[in-house]
């Protein structure tokens, strides 16, 4: 059973869309439920399951801070190879009803085996997969209260991303930090910390990431701008640098922000 949501729900696109802890754990254990597995799930698979439900729940629980957590997911999600992963997830079967009717991202969540939901773990975690056609994009946006990792899966995507080093009163500052293709097996991390501003563009037809991302997390950055109910704050990230190699990125809607680089 694929996890459907419209193209955009009150002005956001799906990418914005993640699921509150409750609704979120309620919805993996009913999937889990009725889930018909088509293959043996290999022991390391469900390791690697398990360790990132643990990681996960770990940062939540304040056991390690935000950017720990980012060199660890990578150090996780590379220790599999990302065929398995493909497989582990259905990735083929979940993702096959993606038509690609604009530029922004279509997103499916995938179901993790019951086995590696411990029973009575309440914390506020997100799996999910986004595909794009060649062009399409995940709009620049920074993040408050949240940290994400997102592992290529299939096809390509000119990824930059950028510290956030200052809020202004309409704008986000910002250094650059990555600016490359990035392919399948790689991955990219945010937090208040380290890369919090991301924006992918397809450069590929179905270029997919598999996401991870642990949300109403304590804040540990100064933040002077409030996010969206989900956590993000669009950005006009492409523009020239100041004499400092900074960026001032205004803030805009997500309407707007979609119209720039998504249309």
């Amino acid at each position: 059973m694929a996890v459907r949501v419209p193209e955009t729900q009150g002005g956001l696109s799906r990418r914005g869309l993640l699921p509150s802890v409750a609704a979120s754990t309620v919805l993996l254990a009913a999937l889990c439920r009725t889930r018909a597995w088509a293959h043996d799930k290999p022991d390391d698979l469900d390791r690697w399951a398990r360790s990132l439900v643990d990681l996960n729940d770990r940062l939540a629980r304040k056991v390690i801070g935000v950017t720990e957590w980012q060199d660890q997911v990578a150090v996780l999600n590379r220790s599999v190879p990302v065929e398995e992963i493909v497989r582990y997830l259905d990735v083929e079967r979940i993702t096959r009803d993606f038509r690609y009717p604009t530029l922004l991202a279509e997103f499916v969540d995938p179901v993790l085996p019951p086995e590696v939901l411990p029973a009575g773990r309440r914390h506020q975690w997100f799996v999910r997969v986004f595909g794009m056609r060649r062009g399409g994009a995940i709009i620049p946006h920074v993040h408050n209260n949240m940290v994400s990792a997102h592992l290529v899966v299939s096809g390509a995507f000119h990824a930059r991303t950028h510290d956030r080093v200052q809020d202004q009163m309409d704008a986000v500052v910002l250094r650059p930090s990555l600016d490359q293709v990035i392919r399948i097996g790689d991955i990219i991390t945010m937090s208040d910390r380290r890369d919090n501003q991301h924006w992918l563009v397809a450069q590929e037809d179905r270029s997919m990431t598999f996401d991870v991302g642990v949300v109403d997390l304590p804040a540990s950055w100064s933040y002077g701008h409030k996010a969206n109910a989900y956590h993000m704050i669009f950005v006009d990230a492409d523009r020239p640098p100041e004499r400092d190699g900074l960026i001032v990125a205004p803030i805009m809607t997500f309407q707007a922000c979609a119209a720039r680089y998504a249309a």
